[in-house]
């Protein structure tokens, strides 16, 4: 999948499903939407996804959205952000300990979602930065080495960009840029923006 791939963990259908529509709106796709503990974790599994937005109320069982980003953090290393209607102190100082990218609050509008995943992912991408040496380092180990333009696409595919954001950068049509997309995946073998990113840092190692 070549846009940013976001797993929805909400347990209000309707919510996730509002949550789903925006997302599509923003250039992001949804490749998935767990209602409980359970199903995020068999989603989450999957490694499907690039980012995850959790809700911090999951029902009545013992595992919350905070249980959820814990395992995110310490097991898939994946950017997640909290969407919850709970403002107090006592779960937001339980959230800090996961180290979640953004903790934004309900009822949220669409444009304060899209600065909110903006912000998240250019921070994400600042605490994992690739110099130009180490793509080309990276870029020499592959056994079908990226086009010039490949690389281009790649520093911004790092830099945690959106595909129009690509696109608008480049002066190319959005289907271009999704065509290099999938070129790179599959020449780097992987399926998914954070799953190349680990492959490259794993690189420099």
């Amino acid at each position: 999948m070549s846009k940013f791939s976001v797993l929805i963990v909400e347990d209000e259908p309707m919510i996730a499903h509002d949550l789903e529509a925006a997302l599509n709106n923003l250039d992001y796709s949804v490749c998935g939407i767990a209602y409980n503990p359970t199903m995020a974790l068999d989603k989450l599994a999957q490694r499907q996804a690039d980012l995850v937005i959790l809700d911090v109320h999951l029902g009545s069982g013992l595992a919350d959205g905070i249980s959820i980003g814990q395992v995110i953090h310490d097991k898939y290393h994946l950017p997640f952000i909290y969407l919850t209607s709970f403002t107090d102190r006592a779960t937001l100082d339980r959230a800090k300990q996961t180290y979640p990218m953004a903790y934004l609050v309900k009822p949220f509008e669409e444009d304060e979602l899209f600065r909110t995943l903006e912000i998240a992912l250019h921070t994400y991408s600042r605490l994992n930065p690739s110099t130009s040496s180490d793509l080309q380092r990276f870029n020499a180990q592959l056994s079908d080495p990226l086009s010039t333009k490949e690389m281009e696409v790649l520093a911004d595919l790092l830099a945690c960009m959106t595909n129009r954001q690509i696109a608008e950068k480049h002066f190319l049509s959005v289907n271009t840029i999704g065509t290099h997309v999938k070129n790179i995946f599959g020449k780097c073998g992987v399926n998914g923006r954070m799953e190349l990113m680990k492959r490259v840092g794993e690189s420099e190692k």
